[in-house]
This record gives structure tokens, sequence and C-alpha cells, in this order.
């Protein structure tokens, strides 16, 4: 049964919202509560979905997120290789297309879009 509206629980956790959060639903599994990309993650995964579209021929947002999330508080292409692949090594990128990738990211935290 619904019942009336009242007012907020209050959280055990003790953590305040910022606002900037989306539920995600899924067909398989758990409902997730997800933060909302800011603007350098949503032009960096734009980037990424271009230079996967352009080097493998295909359009995934949820790798490009996947790829950005490996990539944006790395220092180095070369952390930033290891962590891609720690995550996605099944996949097998080429080196070219870890260089523009790196390049891309880099690009959006310089500002250079």
């Amino acid at each position: 049964m619904i019942g009336q509206r009242t007012r907020a629980p209050k959280s055990s956790e003790g953590k305040l919202a910022s606002g900037r959060e989306t539920l995600r639903l899924r067909s398989k599994g758990a409902a997730t509560v997800q933060e909302v990309p800011n603007e350098f993650e949503e032009r960096a995964t734009k980037k990424v979905d271009d230079l996967l579209e352009s080097y493998m021929g295909i359009r995934d947002p949820e790798l490009a997120t996947t790829i950005v999330e490996a990539g944006k508080d790395k220092k180095n292409p070369d952390d930033f290789a290891e962590a891609l692949d720690s995550v996605l090594g099944d996949f097998a990128f080429p080196d070219v297309f870890l260089f523009d990738v790196w390049g891309a990211i880099g690009d959006v935290k310089n500002g250079r879009v």
C-alpha cells in the first residue's frame, strides 16, 4: 500500500546528497544510484566515443565512459594503459588507439576541445 507523503527519512549514512545523481534501472540486476557526469566527463566521453567509431566502427557510450573513468586521474600514458588493461584487458586495444584516447582526454582536461 502506498501511504501519504511524510517527511523525508533521515539518512543513517550521514552523507549529504549533491543533487547530481540519477537512478539507473537495469533489466537484469538491482537498480543503482549513479553520479551524473560532470562537463569534463561528458566531453571526454563524447571524444572517446568518436574515436571508438573511427577506429572500430562502433558507438558505445558505456564503453567510452568506462575508458574515461580509467584514465581521468592518470598522469601518463603508461599508467593509463595499465589501468585500461586491468579494467578492459579483453579488448586488447591497439597502442595507436590508446595514445589517441590519452590525447583526447588530455585535450579535454586542458580545455583544448
